[in-house]
């Protein structure tokens, strides 16, 4: 399939819902849910507000705390960008 001009090729992306914890880079942790997921990145619904740039944690089951970084934050939605493999929980 042919791209168009400034057209942005992404990951595929799976709908899903998945109860998760979002912490922050002050250690604060709030509860998101996963909407979407992608090889790079996920949508999410949150009630707190989420800083573009900001690097962040987020932890869904027993799979460990994933880096991203708060790619684009809209209303009580948000997407970020993995940033590195998961990490054992602390």
């Amino acid at each position: 399939m042919r791209r168009n001009v400034g057209e942005v090729k992404r990951a595929k992306r799976i709908d899903v819902s998945h109860d998760g914890l979002l912490i922050d880079s002050d250690g604060l942790s709030n509860n998101v849910r996963v909407l979407d997921l992608s090889a790079d990145g996920c949508r999410l619904r949150t009630d707190s507000t989420l800083r573009i740039g900001e690097d962040v944690q987020l932890r869904v089951g027993r799979s460990g705390d994933y880096p991203a970084q708060v790619r684009w934050s809209l209303g009580n939605e948000a997407g970020l960008k993995f940033t590195g493999p998961s990490q054992p929980v602390s």
